[in-house]
């Protein structure tokens, strides 16, 4: 049986569109899956355990590190930890199943390390105005948070040069980073 594919997208964490692109691939892409992360965070209105996110205690989420079972984890500024647990992830594959996966850009280069097959993809917006312009139309951020996300956005664009790909979300039309990306995973 032929191994599936690895799939990971990153970005930006604010105003690219890797939400919206990620919801439209896998509406197209039924195949394909997405095991949920797992995250130290309280869960968010309307998240379900297990479906969109694993949520754990720190503790559960620090043994199971110390354990080996993420294939990456990472801090966020927030003090919350992210990651992804190993096994599921390495079932799929195994199985024959694509998966895709959501990671920042730290998480993405630690995947990069452990299983070098993935396939790497950075989705930026044209440019760093318009990745302003997102985040304030948004109208969910005060002035300090908003500043705050471009800063870190400004350090996660010097990771681009280090993934497989980088596709360009033209504001307004995701289906054509959409159709990029199914281009990109033909080719892999």
């Amino acid at each position: 049986m032929q191994k599936g594919k690895l799939l990971v997208i990153s970005g930006p964490s604010a105003g690219v569109g890797k939400d919206t692109i990620l919801k439209m691939f896998l509406q197209k892409h039924p195949d394909w899956s997405m095991p949920p992360s797992v995250t130290t965070r309280a869960p968010r209105m309307g998240e379900i355990d297990g479906r969109d996110m694993t949520f754990v205690a720190e503790k559960q989420f620090k043994n199971w590190q110390a354990e080996g079972k993420f294939l990456e984890a990472v801090l966020v500024d927030n003090n919350k930890w992210y990651g992804t647990l190993r096994a599921p992830v390495e079932e799929l594959l195994e199985a024959g199943k694509n998966v895709i996966l959501r990671k920042d850009v730290r998480g993405c280069m630690l995947i990069k390390k452990t299983m070098p097959e993935a396939t790497l993809v950075f989705i930026a917006a044209e440019n760093l105005e318009i990745l302003e312009q997102r985040i304030r139309a948004r109208g969910t951020e005060d002035e300090v948070s908003i500043k705050r996300r471009l800063n870190l956005a400004k350090s996660e664009m010097a990771y681009q040069d280090k993934f497989d790909y980088m596709v360009v979300n033209p504001s307004g039309h995701p289906e054509k980073a959409l159709a990029e990306i199914e281009d990109i995973i033909q080719n892999a």
